[in-house]
């Protein structure tokens, strides 16, 4: 069931994406994460959807933007534990350099880019409170592949050592805890102050009907597609086959690519 407007918290994707649309909160959050300072963001593409091609799989970027350095940061806050988690990063980051180059440009013209994952949960379940990966060579570490592509994803339940006083306040206020740091409190007030802002809450209505229109045509495609295999098995009496499929959805989702009902 979807939450009413007034009970969305920073961790709702929705209320991440109007509040850190404010430079003065997205811009020390960045700075916080990456250890760095950044004169100025520039937003590139707020809450946009980009679609490569027609057919193609889109995504929605909470928030994308670029620094002084000409740097690109996309800023996702993540609350469900998907296993392709990993996989979706890379496809954020390969939809970002397609967008880059996308009018035939050369590939030197690509910008570092970050990919950063807010995660309520420990993916990787080492306790750490930061995981930042980049590409580098299996027989050398030492060796790195220099392709300015930098994957990071914090964990608000890991361990609090090595990062800074403020960035562990700020994995506090994530986790759900009062807010004790400045910044967390500024972004807590734009929390409230959100979820009285009548355009945003209409926008909010209009998001979540198109999700649930969404999602009831994505029912009715798995209860086509479940008839389809129930008349396969039916007209070849593999009727083993079929109680299994009634109990065990995997073993159901082998079925239906073998039939070839989906891919």
């Amino acid at each position: 069931m979807s939450k009413k407007y007034e009970e969305l918290g920073i961790t709702d994707a929705f209320m991440f994406a109007k509040v850190m649309s404010n430079k003065e909160i997205c811009k020390p959050v960045l700075e916080q994460i990456l250890n760095i300072k950044i004169r100025d963001i520039e937003y590139l593409d707020y809450e946009e959807t980009i679609q490569i091609a027609p057919g193609s799989k889109s995504i929605r970027l909470d928030i994308y933007v670029e620094d002084d350095n000409n740097t690109v940061f996309n800023l996702e806050m993540q609350t469900t534990n998907y296993e392709e988690l990993p996989k979706r990063s890379r496809y954020y980051q390969d939809i970002i350099d397609l967008k880059l180059i996308e009018k035939g440009q050369a590939y030197d013209i690509l910008k570092t880019s970050y990919v950063i994952f807010i995660c309520t949960f420990d993916f990787f379940e080492k306790n750490r409170s930061i995981y930042e990966f980049e590409n580098i060579c299996v027989d050398d570490s030492e060796i790195k592949f220099n392709d300015g592509t930098h994957k990071i994803f914090l964990n608000t339940k890991g361990n609090r050592d090595g990062i800074s006083e403020e960035l562990q306040m700020l994995l506090d206020y994530f986790d759900g805890r009062e807010p004790e740091s400045q910044l967390a409190k500024d972004i807590d007030r734009k929390v409230f102050e959100a979820r009285n802002n009548k355009q945003w809450r209409r926008e909010y209505m209009s998001y979540q009907m198109e999700l649930d229109k969404q999602f009831r045509n994505g029912r009715e495609e798995e209860r086509r597609n479940i008839n389809k295999l129930n008349k396969a098995l039916l007209s070849e009496k593999k009727y083993e086959e079929l109680e299994k499929s009634t109990s065990d959805e995997e073993y159901q989702r082998e079925l239906m690519k073998k039939y070839k009902i989906i891919e």
